[in-house]
């Protein structure tokens, strides 16, 4: 009779937990669902025909007016949950300041969150602008945009380049060598930069500095809307 008990007492055991894990995976995969669905209805392709654009001469990406006396500087991670969070404020910052004339903005990609892939995105991010000036900013918008909604890997730069109609082939030869987000890390952390998103800001072409208002300094995360338009007002 024991020899019988005892493989159905295991059967029963092992049911139990296939339902607990299948029950477990269903909960995280609609947990998922959820932070996906609510991440993407926050990202956008933005609309940079008419700002004008540039680059550092280390190579930073940059819109703005060339001779507003203030850059806010950004430094984010496409994969970084925070930034994804981010980004209503990055866009309004841009929408109200950079494409009144008031300020410029510069991005760098500071690879945390998503690390080698976002390095290695980063860096077909500046080789498809090498092909067609300008386009960064509306990569950099789509990278964001694939990432919120579970599609971003080695893959994502071959549907974005595919999508404008771009040579991947030839961006992917060119990431090879490419050491722009290299230069980016390297900036971020002569600055301080610890983590994404980090908002800093160069008055009148000058080094890096945190936002410093109302005697409180800004370094840890991306600095609140308001604190960045009164740091703007400050230098017009």
């Amino acid at each position: 009779m024991a020899s019988n008990v005892q493989p159905a007492k295991l059967t029963a055991s092992r049911n139990t937990l296939v339902i607990v894990a299948i029950i477990g995976i269903a909960v995280v995969a609609a947990f998922a669902a959820i932070l996906l669905a609510n991440n993407n209805t926050a990202v956008s392709i933005q609309n940079y025909a008419d700002v004008p654009m540039s680059r550092t001469a280390d190579g930073g990406f940059v819109l703005g007016n060339p001779d507003a006396r203030i850059t806010i500087v950004e430094f984010a991670d496409f994969a970084c949950p925070h930034c994804i969070d981010y980004l209503p404020t990055s866009e309004r910052v841009i929408n109200d300041f950079v494409k009144t004339g008031q300020a410029r903005f510069e991005y760098r990609t500071f690879p945390t969150a998503g690390g080698q892939v976002t390095a290695f995105l980063g860096a077909i991010a500046v080789c498809l602008d090498e092909q067609r000036p300008g386009v960064f900013w509306e990569v950099k918008d789509r990278l964001y945009q694939m990432a919120s909604t579970g599609r971003y890997d080695g893959n994502t730069g071959r549907t974005i380049a595919q999508s404008l109609g771009l040579d991947y082939s030839a961006a992917l030869a060119c990431a090879q060598s490419q050491k722009q987000i290299e230069t980016d890390v390297a900036v971020g952390q002569r600055a301080g930069v610890q983590g994404t998103p980090a908002v800093l800001i160069r008055v009148d072409g000058g080094d890096l500095e945190w936002i410093q208002v109302g005697g409180q300094r800004y370094d840890r995360g991306g600095a609140p809307y308001e604190i960045i338009a009164a740091a703007v007002q400050a230098y017009q």
